[in-house]
C-alpha cells in the first residue's frame, strides 16, 4: 500500500512561468485495476475540486486500512492554465485566454496509426491483447510533440489516464441538476456507475470528442477495424459527470458524490469496500439529437418560471425575457417556448442576457432509441 505524490511539468508558455499538475497515487502502484479522477478541466467548474478532496480522504483511509487491491490516480486540479484565468474577478476557465479554445477541446485523435502499431502485436488471447493496445497508446503519446501549453497539458493528462480501466472527469455547467455524458461504447458498462452518481440525466453521445471519449475510443475504434480478427475488450471505460452547477460546492454534496465514486471503485474491484450490485438508475438516457438549446430572440433580464428539473411539454413558456427598457411594463416580456418536451437541466447564472444567447437547455424525451 502506498500514497505517492507526483509533480508533472507543463510546457512553459512564458519566461518565468512553469505550471504543474499534481499526481497522487494511492493502493497498489501498477495494480490492476487502475481508476483515474480529475477535477476542473473546465476550471471555472469548482466542485469537483471540492469531490477531489473528499475522494482522496476515502482513498487514503482505505489504503491506511490496507483495502486496496488496485491503483486510484487523483489529479485534484486538471487545469492549473485555467486556474489562473482571472479577468477582474470573473474565473474564466473554459476558454484558453491565449486562443487556445476550449479546454477540453482539440484532443489528439489517438485512434489513428493505432492498427499499424500493433501490427503482429495481436492475437487469440484478450487479455495480452489489452496489454499491448496500452503499450501502443503510451507510444503514442509519448511520440507527441504538443507546441503549446495548453496542448502540453492536455498530452500530460492523456499519458496519466489512458492505460487506466475506468476514469472520471468532473465538470459542471453553470447553472444545472447533475447529469452524465457516456460514449455508446461504454454505456452499458457504466449503467452501475449511472446508478451510484443518480443524476437527472445522462446523454449519450459521441460528439464532440471529450477528454474521455479519448481515452475510450481507441478501443472501439480498433475492434471495428480489428474485431473479426482478434479479440479486443473495452480495455477503459470512461464518463464525464456533471455535477450541477458550478455554485454548487459545498462538503454535503461533494462528501455525497464522492462516496458514489468509491463504491463504484468497489464494485469493480479497485478498493475492498460496500456497494449495491443490484444498484438501478430509473431514468431515461438521452442521445444527443434529443438535446435542445433554447436561445434568446432578444436582450434583457431572464426569469425562470420552473425549477430545473421540471418535465415540461412543448409550448410551454420555460423562460421570459424581461425589457428594462420598455416604457410600459405590461408589453416588456417576450416569451420563450420550450419546442419540444423534455426535462429543464441547465440554465445560466449570468440574468442579464444578450439576443441569441443560449440560456436554457432541455433534455427531450420525444425520441425513440434504436
Amino acid at each position: 500500500m502506498a500514497h505517492v505524490i507526483e509533480t508533472v511539468s507543463v510546457l512553459s508558455s512564458s519566461p518565468g512561468t512553469q505550471r504543474t499538475l499534481k499526481v497522487h497515487r494511492i493502493g497498489n502502484i501498477g495494480a490492476r485495476p487502475k481508476a483515474y479522477f480529475q477535477a476542473s478541466l473546465h476550471a471555472n467548474e469548482t466542485p469537483g475540486l471540492l469531490i477531489g478532496h473528499h475522494l482522496l480522504s476515502l482513498a487514503l483511509a482505505a489504503d491506511r486500512a490496507g483495502k486496496f487491491k488496485g491503483e486510484l490516480v487523483i489529479v485534484p486540479f486538471a487545469n492549473p492554465i485555467g486556474l489562473s484565468d482571472n479577468v477582474l474577478g470573473n474565473q474564466i476557465g473554459r476558454e484558453a485566454l491565449d486562443g487556445g479554445g476550449n479546454y477540453n477541446r482539440g484532443w489528439p485523435d489517438l485512434s489513428k496509426g493505432l492498427d499499424a502499431r500493433l501490427e503482429g502485436k495481436l492475437g487469440a488471447d484478450g487479455d495480452a491483447n489489452i496489454d499491448a493496445i496500452r503499450q501502443a497508446l503510451r507510444d503514442t503519446l509519448d511520440a507527441l510533440r504538443p507546441p503549446t501549453e495548453v496542448q502540453s497539458m492536455q498530452t500530460e493528462l492523456l499519458k496519466l489516464a489512458i492505460d487506466a480501466d475506468f476514469v472520471v472527469d468532473s465538470h459542471t455547467e453553470l447553472v444545472a441538476i447533475a447529469g452524465m455524458v457516456v460514449a455508446p461504447w461504454c454505456e452499458a458498462m457504466l449503467d452501475p456507475f449511472v446508478a451510484e452518481i443518480d443524476p437527472g440525466l445522462v446523454h449519450v453521445t459521441d460528439t464532440p470528442t471529450l477528454f474521455d471519449g479519448t481515452c475510450s475510443k481507441p478501443w472501439h475504434d480498433l475492434r471495428q477495424t480489428l474485431g473479426d480478427r482478434y479479440p479486443i475488450p473495452q480495455g477503459n471505460v470512461s464518463v464525464t459527470i456533471e455535477m450541477r452547477g458550478a455554485a454548487d460546492v459545498s462538503d454535503e454534496l461533494a462528501s455525497c458524490d464522492a462516496n458514489a465514486i468509491f463504491r463504484h471503485l468497489a464494485r469493480i474491484g479497485v478498493v475492498e469496500g460496500e456497494f449495491d450490485p443490484h444498484a438501478t438508475w430509473s431514468g431515461e438516457k438521452t442521445p444527443h439529437e434529443a438535446i435542445s438549446m433554447m436561445r434568446s430572440p432578444v436582450g434583457g433580464v431572464i426569469v425562470y418560471p420552473y425549477p430545473l428539473g421540471t418535465d415540461v411539454q412543448a409550448g410551454d413558456v420555460i423562460a421570459e425575457i424581461v425589457d428594462p427598457n420598455a416604457d410600459d411594463p405590461a408589453h416588456a416580456r417576450t416569451q420563450i417556448r420550450a419546442r419540444r418536451p423534455g426535462r429543464l437541466y441547465a440554465a445560466v447564472s449570468n440574468r442579464l442576457v444578450r439576443p441569441n444567447d443560449i440560456v436554457i437547455k432541455i433534455a427531450a424525451n420525444d425520441f425513440a432509441r434504436d
